[in-house]
């Protein structure tokens, strides 16, 4: 993980997120085949909104997970020294989000 964490770019994690919190949104509200997972037994899962992407969407999505992964390793670190917002059961890492201003936050 020492490693990886010279690759952390938090402006870029904030782009990758609210690209895909868009993408996403765009994809459930339009395509049938996803509304049709969602009212399925099994229900919608992560993989079946990745497998609809396009393949260079599929790449930036490896690129966001991987700085997702630093983040998550970054914000345990911090909670365990003390360091940074703690962790809640409810908003995780992240603290209080207000709800008028969700949009900033990442998921």
């Amino acid at each position: 993980m020492a490693q990886e964490m010279e690759y952390w770019d938090e402006d870029r994690y904030m782009e990758l997120n609210t690209y895909f919190r868009i993408k996403i949104q765009g994809m459930v509200d339009s395509d049938p085949y996803i509304r049709d997972l969602q009212k399925s037994e099994d229900g919608l899962q992560l993989t079946d909104l990745i497998n609809r992407m396009s393949d260079s969407d599929q790449k930036i999505w490896e690129e966001f997970i991987k700085l997702d992964r630093i983040k998550l390793h970054l914000d345990m670190q911090n909670h365990l020294e003390g360091k940074g917002t703690p962790y809640t059961p409810r908003h995780g890492f992240g603290g209080a989000s207000s709800e008028a201003d969700d949009s900033a936050s990442p998921w």
